[in-house]
């Protein structure tokens, strides 16, 4: 797949890389590139993720037009917002960049470790860790890749493109091998280090919507993990489910509290979008009252006045709310980061009434928005009559 956009002035690419070797939550300081630490501090970086870190830092100084504004180093994965200024270079390439990246640090892995196979290394200083990286960086970062165990200068001709909206992302390398630009450990003498999977995801933001969306996942994204390691039950799809209250000539799919379809008083919000949140006031602290007092509101908290009631439903410890969504959900379904603190709590449901393959996009919104209030409304109706 081919990204299609045009090569010129700024992009904003959402791209996603992960180490082979999947470590757990809180992983040893050999065993990845980061440590959770809790729901409000940025990960504790190993030297590993310190060595990326600095890596990411210097990909400015080594690409002009390129610029990382945002970042975050998970313990298994790194996810960054890289912005480009096709002004500047129209021939840059996001990925073949992305792989440099990918190629400086595994070197740069190896080279901390030590030729003699020995034990990890000591945790480093962050201001070492960005000389020392920053240094091989500016030297050799746009020419480093790892084949048969050398350096290669590359130039970056026939850039790939591939990679869009999480597509598999492949960097061929090129042939012959034209001299050794930095020390590499031999394998055999080298110990066995972290090791990126080649498969990027590249996703290319269209609109400030989007942009704003992406810019919160990266922040929010460690406070998400420890919420799904804490509590994994609470972030399990179920597919295909089946209850009294649910239409049975329908599918649907869930995630969070299923207990919540047992609740005698689910009450279906549509507010509309022809008035604003101020004018739905008084309809708002109505259901607000009831909620703390058991009601379950059901919506898609979509128009401004639903989301001003979400905003309080979440504002709210006692309330319990059910959040219908216009599109399936897919068996990788990967909640918002709003959305998995309320799972978390256990205090939401999200529910699907659509098959499998029902786009999350803007086409046909409208429509399918109408079918989920029908739903909506119906599942209310059916949970009142079995009062």
């Amino acid at each position: 797949m081919k990204m299609q956009f045009h090569h010129a002035g700024r992009q904003f690419f959402f791209i996603t890389i992960a180490i082979e070797r999947h470590p757990k939550a809180n992983p040893a300081p050999q065993g990845g590139l980061s440590r959770l630490v809790d729901e409000r501090s940025r990960p504790a970086l190993l030297p590993c993720g310190e060595i990326v870190k600095a890596l990411l830092v210097a990909m400015h100084r080594c690409f002009p037009c390129a610029t990382i504004s945002d970042f975050v180093i998970m313990p298994d994965h790194v996810h960054f917002l890289l912005i480009v200024d096709y002004s500047q270079d129209p021939t840059f390439s996001p990925l073949w960049a992305t792989h440099r990246l990918m190629d400086a640090a595994e070197i740069l892995w190896a080279l901390e470790r030590g030729t003699d196979g020995g034990s990890a290394p000591e945790p480093l200083e962050a201001d070492a860790a960005l000389s020392k990286a920053i240094t091989l960086a500016r030297q050799n970062f746009g020419q480093l890749i790892v084949g048969n165990h050398a350096v290669l200068p590359l130039q970056q001709e026939a850039p790939t493109q591939q990679g869009f909206r999480g597509a598999v992302a492949k960097q061929s390398h090129p042939a012959g091998v034209r001299g050794l630009q930095a020390p590499v450990p031999s394998p055999r003498s080298a110990p066995q280090g972290p090791r990126w999977n080649r498969r990027c995801f590249i996703e290319l933001s269209f609109d400030a919507r989007q942009l704003k969306a992406i810019r919160r996942y990266i922040r929010l994204n460690p406070a998400r993990a420890l919420w799904k390691a804490r509590h994994p039950d609470r972030f399990i799809r179920f597919a295909n489910i089946r209850h009294p209250v649910l239409d049975p000539a329908r599918r649907w799919d869930a995630m969070g509290n299923l207990t919540l379809l047992a609740s005698p008083f689910l009450h279906h919000v549509r507010l509309t979008m022809r008035k604003t949140a101020e004018e739905h006031a008084a309809e708002i602290d109505s259901i607000m009252e009831r909620a703390v007092r058991g009601l379950v509101p059901v919506s898609g908290f979509i128009s401004p006045g639903e989301k001003e009631l979400l905003r309080r439903l979440k504002a709210e410890p006692q309330a319990r709310f059910i959040k219908t969504v216009p599109f399936s959900l897919p068996p990788r379904y990967d909640p918002s980061a709003e959305d998995s603190r309320e799972l978390a709590a256990d205090r939401l449901l999200i529910l699907s009434g659509f098959p499998q393959g029902t786009p999350d996009s803007r086409e046909n919104l409208r429509a399918r928005c109408n079918i989920m209030n029908s739903l909506a409304a119906a599942l209310c109706s059916k949970a009142a009559e079995m009062a």
